[in-house]
């Protein structure tokens, strides 16, 4: 990007929070650059591999170094378009009376947009701006690995290999329009999630997303693997990994907002460490294979082969969506799980329908089931700290070679048979694929829906409990119906 354009005067010029650093700091926008790239990185690394007794019986090997990835680069394009003079972009959850935004105009949703006092013709009006840290460097980890390799005398391997990552510098979005001033509900006797006053200390931005870096976040893995090849054509080899991992954020959105937006956090601004979306905390993977010749001078081989792969299941969140907790700013929310007792605060008696006692009872119920949540009693709900059950799965592969012609270098023609999720094959309630959907970043809702009349003001969240109703969402992940199914495939190779 050689030609960035300039910062606009609402960045240059922004004021500055009086209540700056109350919950959450961040480069201020006045104190913006825009010079974010030609940061240099240095990646050294060094590995070793030692045979201890000289006859590869026994193998010492690891190493350590740095690695640097990049971004999408589309974060670096919305804050080239994002810069609050060139380009317009319009947030509001109220719509005008009388105007929807599902309408299409002849000129799209300025219509809309206009209702709501905006002159779309006036740069000097309200835009959103994203924002890159003066000190922004592309993520950098300190990996290490240490393994070691034992073969005995009738062939029997044996492998123990540790990996621990250490991140150096990883992404953290924040939405720094925010005013920090903020309050608690009276059940957050921690004051963990900090409600914000509604306003904004830059009045002409609508949002003001900021990019920069954390030093927070680690993973590491345990690896155990046996094999063997035996002189009768068999071979196979079982292995067991055991894995964690943490991060601030998984950066898998398109855009900063979004990563922002859906990033579950109690402050969303400043994130803690929470499980990963790829925390994969347990897998077996084995795969079995027979070689046989028809033939004495192996011109027709055939070989059978099982893969088994078994894995814990895939984390997810649960939370409010998508009507979150006002004053978070986010489309998704942490939740408070009540404790015994406690949930009548959170329901009022719906006119002609379920009293609050009896819609506690149904979401006390519905906590009291959840292996996850009823462990939450009087706490918030985690990012990633639930699991799918797991996802088991067994392939099978027959190949049969034919090789023909003279010399060293044969003709061979290869058919191919696979059957992928065997599994499923042989009993169709095996080889289910559990996941939980990535829309709202993996959330699961607790089946908690605000009223809008029973959310408390600012001035009185702090002694006044919100209102909610409840209907119990149903099971809190998916299916996936094509992995889940058996398939079958037949191929050819022709080789020369």
């Amino acid at each position: 990007m050689p030609n960035k354009q300039p910062l606009s005067t609402k960045t240059t010029g922004a004021p500055v929070d009086p209540n700056y650093g109350n919950t959450f700091t961040y480069t201020k926008p006045k104190d913006i650059t825009n010079k974010f790239l030609d940061n240099v990185e240095i990646n050294p690394r060094v590995s070793f591999n030692y045979d201890v007794n000289g006859d590869q019986s026994l193998i010492l090997r690891g190493g350590s170094g740095f690695f640097t990835g990049r971004i999408p680069f589309a974060w670096l394009g919305y804050a080239f378009y994002n810069n609050g003079a060139t380009y317009g972009a319009y947030d509001n959850k109220t719509p005008p009376a009388g105007v929807s935004p599902l309408q299409a105009p002849a000129n799209g949703a300025v219509a809309y947009v206009q209702a709501r006092g905006v002159d779309i013709n006036n740069a000097a009006c309200a835009t959103q701006a994203d924002l890159v840290d003066n000190n922004f460097k592309m993520p950098q980890v300190w990996r290490n690995s240490l393994a070691v390799d034992y073969t005995t005398q009738d062939q029997w391997k044996f492998t123990l290999e540790g990996i621990y990552t250490k991140v150096i510098h990883d992404l953290k979005f924040q939405q720094v329009n925010t005013t920090d001033n903020v309050t608690y509900y009276p059940y957050d006797t921690q004051h963990q999630q900090p409600i914000f006053i509604n306003t904004k200390p830059n009045a002409l931005y609508t949002n003001a997303y900021e990019l920069s870096n954390t030093s927070l976040g680690y993973r590491y893995s345990l690896t155990a693997q046996v094999g063997k090849v035996f002189p009768f054509g068999l071979s196979a080899n079982v292995a067991y990994t055991y894995g964690h991992s943490k991060d601030v954020t998984n950066g898998i959105r398109n855009s900063m907002e979004s990563n922002w937006q859906l990033n579950q956090a109690l402050n969303p601004n400043d994130p803690g460490l929470a499980n990963s979306n790829f925390d994969i905390r347990s897998r077996i993977v084995s795969n079995v294979n027979f070689r046989h010749n028809w033939d004495v001078a192996g011109d027709y081989t055939a070989n059978f082969t099982f893969f088994f792969s078994a894995q814990s299941g895939n984390p997810y969140t649960y939370g409010f969506y998508p009507n979150a907790i006002d004053g978070t700013g986010q489309q998704v929310s942490l939740a408070y799980i009540p404790k015994v007792g406690e949930t009548a605060n959170f329901f009022t008696d719906i006119a002609g329908g379920a009293t609050a006692v009896q819609q506690a009872a149904a979401f006390d119920q519905f906590i009291d089931k959840d292996k996850y949540l009823s462990t939450r009693r009087g706490q918030f709900t985690q990012r990633n700290a639930a699991f799918t059950p797991w996802n088991n799965d067994l392939d099978f592969r027959f190949t049969q070679d034919f090789k023909f012609g003279n010399g060293k270098h044969k003709q061979m023609l290869t058919f191919t048979y696979d059957i992928v999720n065997l599994t499923n094959l042989l009993n169709k309630k095996w080889g289910q694929y559990y996941f939980s959907p990535n829309t709202f970043n993996s959330t699961s809702s607790i089946g908690l829906t605000p009223i809008k009349a029973g959310t408390p003001s600012f001035a009185t969240a702090g002694t006044t409990y919100p209102k909610y109703t409840f209907q119990d969402p149903g099971v809190p992940y998916s299916v996936d119906l094509f992995t889940s199914r058996w398939q079958m495939q037949f191929g050819i190779r022709y080789s020369f």
